[in-house]
C-alpha cells in the first residue's frame, strides 16, 4: 500500500502524487535567462510531528520569468520522491505538502527534505530541511559518519558509523559501498536484540583506487525480516601529491542549546586529519571566550573525522538567554589549517586554533533548561513534583509504570515503579490543608482498569490497589396507563465507563491537618464507545480512600435544572460488588431533574487539585458539538455532604402512594447556574487547567485564550495566548484570590506581585510568563524544544522554584530566575 501524498497549491489546484511518480515536463524556454529561481521550506507545524499526523510542511518557490518543475525528495527516516510540473507560466507558487503515512509504517526519526525547483531555462535552486517523526514502531538506520562531502585518498581510511533503532529489536545492521570502491560489512545480534545500537567500522580505500566517487548506504533488519535503508553519503577520492590545502571543516549544533548540550566538529581532507577543535565567544563581547575544546584524532590516517564534546557553558540562569558565536577548526596531516585573519583578535591557546581563526562559525542561543531523555521511551501523560524527595513522577501509559525523575542530578530511577493498567492521572497524597504538606505517596489513575494505585515513594512500590465502584444512573420519566389511570415510572439506564482518567487529591480539613478518614480522590472517567445512548461521554466522581465505611459520589449537582417537562428525574446507585448491597445516592423520590448533556463530559476531562489540597477543578476537553460547549466544574472539599430523606407521591387512580429515598448532595460542587455562567462567558473547549495554592484562582486554557476565574468560576480576565499547546502552571507561591491584586496598588488583599504569575508553554520552544491580575506578559523564557506534555512548577527546599516540562526529547528542567512582575506599569504622565 502506498502512502498518500497531497500537495495543495496556493494557486487553487489540488494535486495528488505517489512516491516516485513523474510527469512530462513543459519547457517555456527563456534562452537568455541566467537568474536562478528561489525556493524555501516552511515548517508551519513545527520540527516534531507524530506518525499519526504524517509529514506536513510548506514549500514556496519563485522565479523572475517562470517556474517549470518542482521536485521533493525525502531521505533518512522516510524515503520517497515526488515531482510536479507547471503547465502554465507561473512566477511564484506556494504549496502545502501532506504525507499520510500508513498505520503500520516503520518510518520515523529524522526525515531529511530536499526541495528543488527548475525554471524554464533549466536554472535550479534547492532548499534543505528536516523534521523529526515520532513513531514508536519505526525501523531506522542512519549514517553518523562519514559526513556529507567527505574526502579521502588512496591508502587512507574512512570511519563508517551507523545508528539503528527499532522498538522490537534490531537483528542486523550494516552498510554497502558502491562506485569506484565496492565493499560491505555488517553486524548481527542474538537475543536479547538491542532496540538502539551503534555499529562502527573502518573502511580502507585501496591504494590502486582511481579518482572519483563512491557511495555508502546503511541497512537494518528487524526480527521479523522487515528491512530499511538509510540515505546515501558520497565520498570523493582525490590523489594527494603536494597537499597545501586546509581541511574542510563543519560542525553540528542546535540553533538553541542548553548549557550541557554537545557540539560535533567534522573535518575532511584527502591527506588525513590530525587535530580538530572549537571555541565559543560572546556575541556581544567577542574578546571573551566562554568555552571550547580540541583533540588529536586519527594520527593523520583518517580522512574524515568527527569529534563530539559537551559545551559545558557555565552561565547561571540569571544570565540566560545568551547569544554565543561558535567557531570550529581542523589541521591536516601536513599542518595545513585555516589562515583567515582572526578579526576578533582571539589568541591561540588550547581551545582555539593556534594563531588562526576558525574555518566555520555560527551564532547560537544558549537557553534555559536541561533535558533528560526518557530512559526506556513510552508516552508520558501526567506528572507531579514531590518536594519532600525532590523528585518528579511521570505516568508512562505505554510501559505501565511511573518514571521517577530525580531533580538533584537530573537522572531517572532505573525501571521506574510498576502500577496498574495504563496509568494516566497522578496526584500527591495530602497531609495538611494549611501548609500543603504531602506524604511520600502518590495516587495513580489506572485508565486500563477500574482502580487506583496507591504508591509508596520511599519503598518504590505499589502498596495497595483501591477498587472503584460502578455507578448506576437512571433517567426517570412518568407515563399514564390509560387502562388503569395509574401513573407509572419509566427508567432509562445509563452505564458509564468506570475507568479513571485524570484525578486530583483533596482532604476534609481538621485543624490544619487532613482528617484521617477524609482523604478523597476526585477523578474523571475514560469515555468509551459502548455507553448506551451517550457514547464517548465520561463522568466526574469522588472516592474516599480512607473511610472505614466506603464512601463514593457521582457528580450530578453541576447539571441540576429547575423542574421542567423538557428534562427527566435522575436516580443514582453505587454498586461495590456482588456481596455488598447497593447504596442509593439520589432517590427518585427527590425529584431532582438534570440536563443529561451537562451531566456527562466529552472525551478527555482534566482534573487537578490546589496546592493545599482544599480544592479541585475539572475541565471538559471534548469538541464543540452543535452549540454544546465545554464545562468547568469546581470542588471545595471543606463544605462536605448533606444527607437527607425525600418523600414522593404517585397516584393510582385517585389513590396516592407515598415513597421515600435518600439524597446525598455534595455542597462543594459548583452549582449548575455557575457552570452555565462559565459556559456563557467562554463558549469554547478546554485544553488544560490549573489551580493556585489556595484554590481561589482557577485557570482554563483554550485554543483562543487563558480564562482566569475565581472559586465560583466567575470570569475575571483573559490572557491572550492562542494555540493548541496545553502546558500550564502557576507560581508555586501563588496564593491570590482571582480578582484581588494583593499589595499591587489599591486593589486590596496581600501577597507579593512577583508570585502572581502563570507559566504557559507555547509552540515556538518558549515558556511565556503572565500576570494573573493584569493579564499581560511579564517575560519570556526560551527553551530548546517545545513542551508538548505536562508542565509543572515546583518549589525546592531552599525556596528556589523550578519548571519541569515534557518535550519530544525527554524531560526539561528549568531553574527559574528571579522574575520581577512589572505590573502595574507606571501610568502615562506619572512623575517618577
Amino acid at each position: 500500500m502506498r502512502n498518500r501524498v497531497i500537495i495543495t497549491s496556493a494557486l487553487g489546484g489540488l494535486m495528488l502524487f505517489a512516491a516516485g511518480c513523474t510527469e512530462r515536463q513543459f519547457q517555456p524556454g527563456f534562452e537568455d535567462d541566467g537568474i536562478a529561481p528561489s525556493i524555501s521550506i516552511v515548517k508551519s507545524s513545527g520540527d516534531t510531528l507524530r506518525i499519526d499526523d504524517g509529514l506536513s510542511f510548506g514549500v514556496s518557490a519563485a522565479d523572475n520569468l517562470g517556474l517549470k518543475n518542482l521536485t521533493i525528495e525525502f531521505s533518512g527516516g522516510y524515503n520517497a520522491a515526488m515531482d510536479t510540473v507547471f503547465t502554465s507560466a507561473v512566477t511564484a507558487a506556494a504549496f502545502n505538502v501532506t504525507v499520510d503515512l500508513a498505520g503500520n509504517t516503520t518510518a520515523g526519526g529524522i526525515v531529511y527534505i530536499t526541495a528543488t525547483v527548475v525554471d524554464g531555462n533549466n536554472n535550479s535552486a534547492s532548499a534543505e530541511d528536516s523534521l523529526f517523526l515520532i513513531n514508536e514502531d519505526a525501523l531506522t538506520v542512519s549514517i553518523e559518519r562519514p559526513s556529507a562531502g567527505a574526502l579521502t585518498s588512496q591508502g587512507r581510511q574512512i570511519v563508517v558509523e551507523l545508528n539503528a533503532q527499532h522498538s522490537a529489536g534490531v537483528q542486523l545492521v550494516g552498510y554497502l559501498v558502491t562506485g569506484i570502491v565496492t565493499d560491505s560489512n555488517s553486524q548481527g545480534y542474538s537475543s536479547p536484540l538491542p532496540t538502539d545500537t551503534t555499529y562502527v567500522d573502518t573502511l580502507t580505500v585501496p591504494g590502486n583506487t582511481s579518482e572519483g566517487i563512491f557511495s555508502i548506504q546503511g541497512f537494518v533488519r528487524d526480527s521479523t525480516g522487515r528491512s530499511a535503508t538509510s540515505s546515501t553519503v558520497d565520498v570523493t577520492v582525490q590523489s594527494v601529491t603536494n597537499d597545501t590545502d586546509p581541511p574542510i571543516v563543519s560542525f553540528t549544533i542546535n540553533q538553541r542549546v542548553e548549557v550541557d548540550d554537545s557540539i560535533t566538529v567534522s573535518a575532511t581532507d584527502p591527506g588525513g586529519i590530525q587535530q580538530v577543535g572549537w571555541y565559543a565567544l560572546l556575541r556581544d563581547d567577542t574578546t571573551q571566550q566562554v568555552g571550547g575544546a580540541s583533540a588529536s584524532v586519527g594520527g593523520g590516517t583518517l580522512t574524515d573525522v568527527s569529534n563530539t564534546w559537551p559545551l559545558n557553558f557555565a552561565f547561571p540562569p540569571t544570565n540566560l538567554p545568551r547569544f554565543v558565536v561558535i567557531r570550529a577548526w581542523a589541521e591536516d596531516a601536513n599542518g595545513n589549517r585555516d589562515t583567515t585573519a582572526n578579526s576578533a583578535g582571539v589568541s591561540g591557546g588550547p581551545q582555539a586554533a593556534p594563531g588562526a581563526a576558525a574555518a566555520s562559525s555560527d551564532t547560537v542561543l544558549v537557553v534555559h533548561g536541561t533535558t533528560t531523555p526518557l530512559p526506556d521511551g513510552g508516552s508520558v501523560i501526567d506528572g507531579i513534583y514531590n518536594r519532600n524527595l525532590n523528585e518528579v513522577y511521570l505516568t508512562n501509559v505505554d510501559l505501565g509504570r511511573i518514571d521517577v525523575f530525580q531533580v538533584s542530578d537530573t537522572s531517572f530511577v532505573s525501571g521506574g515503579i510498576s502500577v496498574g493498567s495504563r496509568p494516566w492521572g497522578i496526584a500527591l497524597w495530602p497531609q495538611n490543608v494549611t501548609t500543603g504538606a504531602n506524604a511520600d505517596t502518590v495516587v495513580v489513575a489506572n485508565s486500563g482498569g477500574t482502580d487506583l494505585s496507591i504508591v509508596d515513594l520511599q519503598l518504590r512500590r505499589e502498596v495497595r490497589r483501591h477498587s472503584l465502584p460502578n455507578f448506576v444512573v437512571d433517567e426517570v420519566t412518568t407515563a399514564l396507563d390509560e387502562s388503569t389511570g395509574a401513573i407509572q415510572l419509566k427508567f432509562t439506564r445509563h452505564d458509564f465507563s468506570d475507568r479513571p482518567q485524570y484525578l486530583g487529591m483533596t482532604c476534609r480539613p481538621g485543624a490544619g491537618a487532613c482528617n484521617a478518614d477524609g482523604i478523597t480522590a476526585v477523578y474523571s472517567t475514560t469515555p468509551t464507545i459502548d455507553q448506551d445512548q451517550l457514547p464517548l461521554r465520561g463522568s466526574l466522581r469522588w472516592e474516599n480512600l480512607t473511610s472505614a465505611t466506603p464512601s463514593s459520589h457521582f457528580f450530578w449537582e453541576h447539571a441540576e435544572v429547575l423542574p421542567s417537562p423538557e428534562f427527566d428525574t435522575l436516580r443514582v446507585f453505587v454498586d461495590r460488588g456482588p456481596t455488598i448491597p447497593m447504596d442509593t445516592i439520589l432517590s427518585t423520590a427527590c425529584g431532582v431533574m438534570v440536563n443529561m448533556e451537562k451531566l456527562v463530559f466529552r472525551e478527555t476531562t482534566f482534573v487537578r487539585n490546589s496546592g493545599d489540597f482544599s480544592h479541585a477543578l475539572a475541565g471538559e476537553g471534548g469538541v464543540i458539538e452543535a452549540e454544546t460547549f465545554a464545562q468547568a466544574v469546581g470542588f471545595n472539599a471543606a463544605t462536605g455532604v448533606a444527607t437527607s430523606t425525600c418523600s414522593g407521591t404517585l397516584f393510582i387512580g385517585a389513590t396516592p402512594i407515598t415513597f421515600t429515598g435518600p439524597i446525598e448532595r455534595d455542597q462543594g460542587i459548583t452549582p449548575s447556574f455557575r457552570v452555565s455562567d462559565f459556559i456563557s462567558n467562554t463558549a469554547t473547549i478546554v485544553n488544560s487547567i490549573a489551580l493556585n495554592f489556595n484554590g481561589l484562582t482557577n485557570l482554563v486554557r483554550t485554543t483562543d485564550s487563558v480564562y482566569v476565574l475565581n472559586e465560583a468560576l466567575r470570569l475575571k480576565g483573559l490572557i491572550s495566548e492562542e494555540g493548541t499547546v496545553a502546558g500550564m502552571d502557576l507560581n508555586f507561591d501563588h496564593n491570590f484570590e482571582a480578582g484581588i491584586g494583593g499589595t499591587t496598588g489599591t486593589f486590596g488583599g496581600s501577597g507579593d506581585p512577583d508570585d502572581r504569575l502563570v507559566f504557559l508553554a507555547v509552540a515556538d520552544a518558549e515558556v511565556e510568563v503572565y500576570d494573573t491580575f493584569f493579564f499581560e506578559k511579564v517575560t519570556t523564557l526560551p527553551i530548546r524544544d517545545p513542551i508538548i506534555g505536562p508542565l509543572r512548577v515546583a518549589r525546592l527546599a531552599n525556596g528556589e522554584q523550578i519548571l519541569v516540562g515534557v518535550t519530544a526529547y525527554g524531560v526539561v528542567t528549568v531553574q527559574l530566575p528571579a522574575i520581577s512582575n512589572v505590573f502595574p506599569t507606571e501610568g502615562w504622565g506619572t512623575s517618577p
